[in-house]
């Protein structure tokens, strides 16, 4: 017996070795694939932080950069994609998709099927100009990049960097982080020499409270500005509710939600920011009668926006092709004489 208890000595001890050693290696694994000890500084060829990339895609998982496409050839483009990866889940993790497109400078409040409800956005207050929610975020690039000018591109196109989260929700300033990391980058891809608009913000100003009843007299804060009857339809598109974003961002977005199926909605947009301005200004076709224009004030360019959802659309062209260009003239003219006369401003024109 003492033998046999004196062989079986060593042999215990390499297995409890052995099992520390694969407990160990399985520990390791369990760490490599679920956090992102070991993992890379940046992603997107230096665009983006890992310690941005992680603040705008919680939960757990490794990040990894799943495309990129970062060069000119011929000409600057910029797209990329982060996600978390977890062996242990079979739902879709969080995916962080960055690109630099080329659209209007209002596109964000002027009808784009991607960008909706603009009043739930929070706004840069100082520094760039955009904007950021719990999905998505957007920077303006400055006007006049060399590397901006292609030969498919439209004279009212201007970059900019947007940023989509798929499969989960942030928070707007991490997004706010990561779409200012991508917008610095692809503006030194586009050889922006007015690289100073690209500041980081000092905060952003989301929605100014809960939704609230519509002033008659005073739609969306707005002194004096009245909805005219031209565009409202009885039991179909009548006062409602409103929802406008905070006075300190030099953009302010005012949603109206008008009574009616199908959720009619009315977006106003004003701004001072002279990025934004600008790129409007290289749009010919930006004109009163379209809902958008800018106009001189003294203290300035002043842009004016709105745009109807289909709903709404729908609705104004179920009573007649001439309700519905009535309606948005009115819409349109009420909205832009009362702006200008809060603000001291001639006539609005493009």
């Amino acid at each position: 017996m003492a033998i046999r208890t004196q062989g079986t000595r060593p042999g215990r001890a390499a297995a409890v070795l052995a099992a520390a050693v694969a407990l160990a290696g399985c520990a390791g694994l369990l760490t490599w694939w679920n956090t992102d000890a070991l993992g890379p500084d940046r992603f997107c060829a230096g665009a983006l932080a890992s310690s941005e990339a992680a603040s705008a895609l919680p939960g757990p998982g490794r990040m990894v950069q799943q495309s990129l496409q970062d060069g000119s050839d011929p000409y600057y483009s910029f797209s990329c994609k982060v996600q978390r990866t977890n062996k242990f889940l079979n739902h879709e993790q969080p995916r962080l998709e960055a690109e630099l497109s080329f659209d209007k400078a209002d596109f964000a409040w002027t009808g784009s099927a991607l960008w909706k409800d603009a009043a739930s956005f929070s706004y840069f207050v100082g520094g760039a100009t955009g904007a950021a929610s719990e999905t998505q975020a957007w920077v303006l690039l400055p006007v006049g990049c060399p590397g901006a000018a292609r030969p498919n591109s439209k004279e009212s196109q201007v970059p900019v960097l947007k940023v989509n989260l798929a499969e989960g929700r942030s928070t707007p300033a991490a997004l706010a982080r990561v779409a200012m990391s991508g917008a610095r980058h692809v503006a030194d891809g586009l050889g922006c020499t007015d690289a100073g608009v690209l500041k980081d913000p000092a905060r952003t100003q989301g929605p100014a409270g809960a939704p609230q009843p519509t002033d008659p007299a005073n739609a969306c804060g707005i002194p004096g500005f009245r909805l005219p009857e031209a565009a409202l339809v009885k039991g179909k598109a009548e006062q409602g509710t409103e929802h406008t974003t905070g006075k300190q961002s030099r953009t302010r977005v005012c949603s109206l939600d008008l009574k009616g199926s199908g959720a009619p909605r009315i977006d106003f947009a004003v701004s001072d920011d002279p990025v934004l301005t600008q790129g409007v200004r290289q749009d010919k076709a930006a004109t009163r009668e379209r809902g958008r224009t800018v106009t001189t004030c003294k203290d300035g360019d002043l842009y004016l926006g709105m745009s109807l959802n289909d709903a709404y659309s729908d609705l104004l062209l179920d009573e007649g092709m001439d309700k519905a260009s009535q309606a948005r003239t009115a819409l349109f003219e009420a909205f832009a004489d009362a702006v200008t006369a809060e603000r001291g401003c001639g006539t609005p024109k493009s």
